[in-house]
Formats: C-alpha cells, structure tokens, sequence
C-alpha cells in the first residue's frame, strides 16, 4: 500500500492488520500515522526516539536555556532502535551504497583530477550558501578543479556566476551518477541537504555549511566523516527544516560566514584525509 492510499483511519487500520504476521516492527518514523498504525497493530512497535519535541522547541530562544541536543545524532538514534532486536553495540553502523568499479570508472571519463565536489543546492532558501563561487576561486588558486552536482532545480535556483573553469553537472546526472561522480572526488563541501548525505554514504569527506538549521537537529557528520560550519546565531536555527524565510530579510546566518572560512577548514579534511599539501 502506498502512502497516498492512506488517507483515513480505516485505510491505515486495514494496513495495521498486514503487520500482524511479524514479530516486530521497527517504527523509524515515530509520526501520527504509524501511532495510528501501532495502536491497531497486535505486533510490537520499537518506536525510534526522534526527539521531536525538543528539536522544534529549540527553535525558540526562550527554551534554549533548558534543551540540550549537542549529543543528539540521527544515526546513533536509529541504531539505538535496533539494539533492541539484537543488533551488536560494538561500533558506528553507518550508511553505505555500494557502486560498481564501472560506474565509478564510467564517470572518471568526463571529470577532471583533483577535484573537490560542491552541492549548491538544498529545498529551502535559508539553507543555500550564497558564496559557493569564492569558495571555488580559493581552491583553484591552490591548484583543485570544482565539480559541482545537484539537481536542475538546484541549478535554476542558483543566480551566482562561477568561474569558467568550474565543471557544472547538476541536472545532468542520475542520482547513482551523482554518486560515482562524489566517490571519485577528494572532498564533496554541501549545504544541509542531500548532497552532504550522499557523500557520507560513499565514504568521502564532507564539509556541511548550515543556515537556518543546525548541526545538532541531528544530521552533522561524525568526527571521521567529516566537519561542519554554523554561524550560531541568537537567531538560529529559526525552523526545523530551514523553511521560513529569514524574519529580518538578511540570512546572517549564511552571509555572516566568510568563503575563506569555509575553505581555510574544509581543506584540513582533505589534508587529513589525502596527505595534500597546500
């Protein structure tokens, strides 16, 4: 049953009765709907702690004072959810999608060496840096290409100019494409959104840049993948999901961060990571 099918209670009543057979089910959305789904269900629900409360109170300042969310990640999370039907607590499980040695190679044949991944894009606005095109100039004066990925809506919704030797790709690229063109990269820098995401699940470096979200809602990489930026201000983050529009019309939270900022850290990761000096 698909999820637009399930607009009433007797249509996710009628799902309910499908779990009956198992002898769990993991619940990693914990929404009204799969509540819905629990109460009618005879199965067990093992409900993942997603902290809902806390995060969307967070983004009001009164309640900042009482809210600690800095330890706070998704994926602990998630796993935390799984310990309780066996899963062995002895590491990090993270992420992974698994590409071919041809698809990695296929896309070798339209990129250039040395290059770091920039993803421009993100669904909000507020969680677009606007100053991707300095941060590219500060790495091709230190001898790196820039390859930029996303979709074609990323790319409509960009008005800044790179420079021309930057490799623009968004919109031209299947996300299995995508990836291959990430996995080959030495570094992928990314707004909050999914382009950080699929580097993490290739195994490269990611630097996240956030705007009117914030690290601690759960999303920021783990030390080994990577590392993150955030201007924190009184102001921030102002919407769980970086939907409002900024209420004093200025972004701070993202033109108050300096491109050299954002290139003298992230190139750390690709020193670490590669034994590159600059």
């Amino acid at each position: 049953m698909k999820k637009k099918e399930l607009k009433t209670i007797k249509d996710l009543k009628k799902l309910a009765e499908n779990t009956n057979e198992y002898d769990y089910v993991l619940d990693l959305h914990n929404n009204l709907r799969t509540r819905i789904l629990s109460f009618f269900s005879k199965t067990p629900f093992i409900k993942y702690k997603k902290e809902s409360l806390k995060r969307r109170l967070y983004t009001k300042p009164f309640f900042r004072k009482f809210i600690d969310l800095s330890d706070f990640n998704v994926l602990k999370a998630y796993q935390e959810t799984l310990y309780q039907v066996g899963l062995e607590k002895k590491q990090i499980y993270k992420p992974k999608i698994i590409l071919s040695k041809e698809e990695k190679k296929e896309a070798q044949k339209i990129l250039p060496k040395s290059f770091i991944v920039i993803g421009t894009g993100a669904r909000y606005k507020n969680k677009m840096y606007p100053f991707f095109d300095k941060v590219a100039e500060f790495y091709i004066k230190e001898g790196f290409n820039i390859v930029l990925v996303g979709s074609k809506e990323d790319k409509e919704k960009d008005e800044t100019v790179y420079p021309k030797e930057v490799l623009d790709l968004r919109g031209r690229l299947s996300i299995r494409e995508s990836l291959a063109v990430i996995s080959n990269s030495l570094l992928t820098i990314s707004n909050d959104s999914a382009v950080a995401h699929m580097a993490r699940a290739v195994s490269i470096p990611v630097f996240m840049i956030y705007g009117a979200t914030y690290p601690y809602f759960g999303f920021y990489p783990l030390p080994e993948e990577g590392d993150f930026i955030y201007a924190n201000l009184p102001c921030q983050p102002c919407d769980l999901h970086g939907k409002k529009p900024c209420k004093f019309n200025k972004s701070l939270c993202l033109t108050s961060i300096k491109p050299e900022e954002i290139f003298q850290k992230s190139k750390k990761l690709v020193k670490n990571r590669w034994s590159i000096n600059f």
